[in-house]
């Protein structure tokens, strides 16, 4: 495709040519069918063997023809009725005669003609015109048009898979607006009608609006169609995919003399009980309820039942072990990063899970069992007022041991089953707390948590208290045997850590298998360094302040323990840092103060 330079030395050729022969008054005219000929475009064109042997003195190489497009395609020898007077002037740049009689030749248009008067009716068809050049608005309306214009043709060729990519770089080379305008006329696929009203048109604006308004259509026809074509291509596919799986599954229930989806259930079922690493004891249940469960209708009353028992049977982590930390010293890091004080209570935890480590050490040297139990230990019951760190030291063992962490709260409880679970022949039975804990931590050996044990209660309905012996007692608790389970389960790898606020509550038996660790509460000087390390901290994250936003001072801290907290543990005091916090907010936002400091005075 030429440039904008060489076209110019083209009309500059054809100017002084039309100049010479006084306006073209014998200018040959050369009708085309289903197309039209622009401007500074160069065009190929194939010529019938009937018009090559009626033009054969014309159609030579640098000859000046005219060329004028056939208003009816359809008709066969055109008359000057029959073409458009608006044509372009052409250079004959290549001509080569086929085997067939066709000619096909190569023009370069220079310049628009329109044709005055007809010369001759019959081939080769003559005429007298003259040069209509277009009327070029050199302004940044134009330049606006041609860049929307350029923009609308690169996302309509983006839309058309059929259009290289390639063609956008042609585009991008073209710098003359109006050989732009000329080239996406030339391509546009409408009617020739459309193509001719562009030539015609004076004004290069007036072209590029048409051509403009034509792209936006053209850019939403292939935006919406891309959209049809993908739903109905979706549609099929999903269709497809599912008429294949229908029939795969149609024939595979046909050999197996089955048509129900129970039959599905329960093979997924039997694969996963073969999978899975649940003991004999409870595979051969399970086993049992599965040959029930195929042979049973879904809409059996016991149907819903076998299979949540099944799943919990399967979801319960059997032998799913987290690995322990054996670091001594970082657990000991740990309890002393995460309290402030309390030096006799970590002595005897860091022993506690010594002992433990060592223990379960060599008893994994010398046993041959998968799961190396520890020997009869000890289960630690915290004992303290409310508010020192009880149930946050059991959560710093756990995170000490590398262990999960679960709890669960005794206050209140006055049901045996919620410990035992439920039998399955009660409707709506579900295991007991115990084993959906153990379900929740997701392994076999978690920190259990057993929060206010001292304020279980009993009634009519049993004694919790009695059904916990049985699994706080280390040589009883490796067979607990849940009532909806009916299974034994080990929990013997599980550590218990009970807390307690008083211990004359606990019922003797059950206070006799655990070892009772003190925590009598905090002096002074420790409640204001846990409120420095630990307090302050988590009360103005808690509020969203930053710390050079609100400083305590260390007189006001001391001021806030000794005269507003009278409590053995810092749940108040960290109360009264919360409201201190809250009116730090209120200066801060309200008084527009930048730095709140709080001193015993204020």
């Amino acid at each position: 495709m030429k440039t904008s330079k060489e076209f110019k030395s083209d009309e500059k050729s054809a100017g002084s040519y039309i100049n010479d022969l006084n306006k073209l008054n014998d200018l040959p005219i050369l009708p085309i069918r289903e197309m039209v000929a622009y401007p500074r475009i160069r065009l190929p064109l194939i010529v019938s063997a009937q018009s090559v042997e009626k033009y054969k003195g014309v159609l030579r190489k640098d000859n000046w023809i005219g060329l004028a497009a056939i208003k009816d395609g359809e008709v066969q020898d055109p008359t000057p009725e029959d073409v458009y007077d608006t044509g372009t002037i052409v250079q004959v740049l290549h001509t080569k005669l086929s085997d067939d009689g066709t000619m096909m030749l190569v023009v370069n248009g220079t310049d628009r003609i329109r044709i005055t008067d007809w010369h001759s009716n019959e081939p080769p068809l003559k005429a007298r015109v003259v040069k209509s050049p277009e009327v070029i608005e050199d302004d940044l309306e134009t330049d606006a048009l041609a860049r929307h214009v350029r923009q609308l043709a690169e996302k309509v060729i983006s839309l058309s898979p059929q259009i290289p990519d390639e063609v956008n770089q042609v585009l991008s080379q073209i710098e003359d607006p109006v050989q732009l305008a000329y080239v996406l006329a030339l391509n546009a696929t409408t009617e020739i009608e459309w193509r001719q009203s562009i030539l015609e048109m004076n004004s290069l604006k007036e072209k590029l609006r048409a051509i403009a308004s034509h792209l936006e259509k053209e850019s939403e026809i292939l935006v919406i169609g891309d959209r049809i074509q993908t739903e109905a291509r979706d549609s099929i596919d999903k269709s497809q995919r599912e008429y294949y799986l229908r029939q795969q599954l149609k024939a595979i229930q046909k050999e197996l003399g089955e048509t129900d989806e129970q039959t599905s259930d329960a093979d997924d079922y039997a694969e996963r009980i073969e999978a899975s690493d649940m003991t004999e004891e409870a595979r051969e249940q399970a086993n049992r309820e599965l040959a029930r469960f195929s042979q049973m209708s879904p809409q059996s009353p016991e149907h819903p039942q076998i299979k949540t028992y099944l799943d919990w049977l399967l979801d319960l982590p059997w032998k799913k072990l987290s690995e322990d930390s054996n670091d001594i010293k970082r657990a000991r890091e740990i309890l002393d990063a995460d309290h402030y004080g309390l030096d006799d209570v970590k002595d005897r935890l860091i022993e506690f899970l010594a002992v433990r480590n060592l223990t379960k050490k060599r008893e994994g040297d010398a046993g041959d069992s998968d799961i190396a139990e520890p020997a009869s230990g000890v289960i630690l019951c915290l004992a303290g007022p409310p508010g020192v760190g009880k149930t946050s030291l059991g959560r710093s063992v756990a995170r000490a041991l590398g262990r999960s962490f679960t709890r669960m709260s005794l206050g209140g409880m006055r049901d045996e089953a919620e410990i035992r679970g439920h039998r399955r022949t009660y409707i709506g039975a579900m295991p007991g707390r115990i084993i959906q804990a153990i379900k929740r931590a997701g392994t076999l050996n978690p920190v259990f948590m057993l929060d206010e044990i001292d304020k279980v209660g009993q009634d009519w309905r049993g004694n919790p208290s009695s059904a916990l012996l049985e699994v706080l007692d280390p040589a009883q608790n490796s067979t607990f045997r849940d009532h909806y389970l009916d299974v034994d389960f080990d929990l013997s790898q599980v550590i218990f850590i009970a807390t307690a606020n008083q211990l004359g509550t606990i019922p003797p038996p059950l206070r006799d298998r655990m070892e009772i660790i003190q925590l009598d509460g905090y002096t002074e000087l420790e409640k204001a360094q846990i409120a420095k390390r630990h307090l302050i901290p988590r009360q103005l994250k808690a509020h969203s302040l930053e710390e050079d936003e609100v400083t305590f001072m260390d007189d006001a801290v001391k001021k806030i323990v000794r005269d507003y907290t009278r409590e053995a543990g810092v749940r108040n005091l960290e109360r009264q840092i919360a409201a201190i916090c809250r009116k730090g907010i209120v200066k801060l936002t309200g008084n527009g103060w930048s730095h709140v400091v709080i001193t015993p005075e204020l």
